[in-house]
């Protein structure tokens, strides 16, 4: 369960728990990419690595998913640059900082969603590989830290824009020594058509180019394990074309966490756009009934 930054979502996430009456067995969260200062090991421990190392002190076997950009604000494309040595600093810091605050054993989230060429400074999508270039460059640096056994998630976003040079996972993949999990995240909408039924949607989401029939499998050829780092409903009404209160996509994504044996899944209810479970009372009963 995602809930925002830092010591306030392990707040969230502790009354999420009472809601589903069971403990959430994986912590996820993300680095702020604002700029290089937000790799600061001393900020990142107070506000988010510390609050979350005691989460796990309460729950034994809890793991920590964190997302780390692979460039900053100010930054964008500067693949080259990276490679060359120019953020190992700053990569350096990040691995430092998880081994320092007890979680030596991160699942590091590097650059999430490449495919998505709004999602920030390391979009793959004009350039796919300098994107899978970077993300070696970086997770080699990362395992470099004393001390440190992370494993390493590439997580996609669902489908592919058209007008950009990527077409499959293949073309930004770093290669298996690098990743450990594929992730593809999920939500509940249909770009463009407003009208879609909750069947046309799903249906939509598994077949598209890139879609989540794609990623299942990509997974099964890599052989790697597969997990959901996000997924969520998204209200109705705007230009996103979500499905807003529909149980039934939480039953669909249930199945696919069985047929597509996800390892883990964290529903992205922090309203970014798409409103909160809280503000969709019947598929919040539904992801009680399916995952409590």
């Amino acid at each position: 369960m995602y809930k925002g930054y830092g010591r306030e979502a392990v707040a969230a996430v502790e009354r999420h728990e009472e809601l589903l009456g069971r403990p959430v067995e994986v912590g996820n969260d993300y680095l702020p990419h604002g700029s290089w200062a937000d790799f600061e090991p001393g900020a990142m421990c107070a506000r988010q690595l510390g609050p979350w190392r005691r989460w796990r002190d309460r729950r034994p076997g809890a793991a920590f998913v964190y997302g780390v950009p692979l460039l900053v604000d100010g930054c964008a494309g500067a693949f080259a640059r990276g490679v060359a040595g120019a953020f190992d600093a700053a990569y350096t810091a990040v691995g430092r900082a998880l081994v320092d605050s007890g979680h030596p054993d991160a699942v590091v989230r590097l650059g999430w969603e490449p495919n998505n060429h709004a999602i920030g400074p390391w979009a793959a999508t004009a350039d796919p590989a300098g994107y899978a270039a970077l993300f070696r460059h970086a997770a080699t640096v990362l395992r470099a830290t004393p001390g440190a056994h992370f494993t390493f998630e590439l997580s996609s976003s669902l489908g592919v824009q058209a007008g950009h040079r990527l077409r499959t996972f293949a073309d930004y993949y770093p290669g298996d020594a690098y990743v450990d999990w594929l992730g593809m995240n999920v939500y509940d909408l249909k770009w463009g058509d407003p009208g879609a039924c909750a069947a046309r949607r799903w249906s939509w989401i598994r077949t598209q180019d890139m879609g989540l029939d794609a990623h299942a499998a990509f997974v099964r050829a890599r052989g790697k394990r597969n997990v959901c780092s996000e997924w969520g409903l998204y209200r109705a009404g705007d230009a996103f074309a979500g499905g807003g209160d529909e149980p039934s996509f939480i039953e669909r994504m249930g199945e696919y966490f069985d047929w597509g044996a996800v390892r883990y899944q964290s529903y992205f209810d922090h309203d970014w756009g798409g409103g909160t479970l809280a503000d969709l009372p019947r598929a919040q009963a539904a992801y009680i009934r399916r995952f409590r």
